[in-house]
């Protein structure tokens, strides 16, 4: 009989053992790109940097549902940069001109190819001065909007780690 008890404690610690390594993993495990919650909500494709040397901050992941715009703040190195994202006006699809003209009004200087699109560094008037970058792309349209100026380097380096969030 004390062998058979001995037996159900050992399988029981087992067992407990276990169950505390899955809910530590699940506690402590890493968090999704963007929250569910903000997830269900978006209509147009999640495009958030992921791996490399920038790093998002969740808390900052906010949705306006009305306008249908995700804002989201992250750091790359020492530089902070504002994220927004929305789907892309039928106007800006339909008519290509529409979008180069935009461009050509927030100051473009350069673009590049990526994986998920081509780039546009851009200084608009109403940034006195300073850098934003225009992706459209896979039906969603991005400005990033760093803290101080990137090179196009750093420009490239944080579009390359760009990833479609499911």
């Amino acid at each position: 009989m004390l062998v058979v008890m001995k037996k159900w404690w050992i399988g029981v610690g087992i067992v407990a053992a276990i169950g505390l390594v899955v809910i530590l993993g699940l506690v402590l495990g890493p968090k999704a790109a963007v929250p569910g919650s903000i997830k269900r909500q978006v209509t147009s494709t999640l495009l958030v940097p992921q791996g490399g040397d920038t790093q998002v901050n969740r808390e900052s992941m906010k949705y306006d549902s009305s306008i249908k715009l995700l804002t989201f703040n992250a750091v790359m190195g020492e530089t902070k940069m504002v994220f927004s994202e929305q789907p892309t006006p039928d106007s800006l699809n339909d008519i290509p001109q529409v979008f180069d003209n935009l461009m050509s009004s927030m100051g473009q200087y350069s673009s590049f190819v990526t994986d998920t699109g081509t780039v546009n560094l851009t200084r608009p008037k109403e940034l006195v001065g300073k850098q934003a970058a225009v992706l459209n792309s896979k039906g969603t349209l991005m400005f990033v909007k760093p803290d101080k100026d990137l090179s196009e380097d750093q420009w490239r380096k944080l579009f390359k780690n760009l990833a479609i969030v499911k």
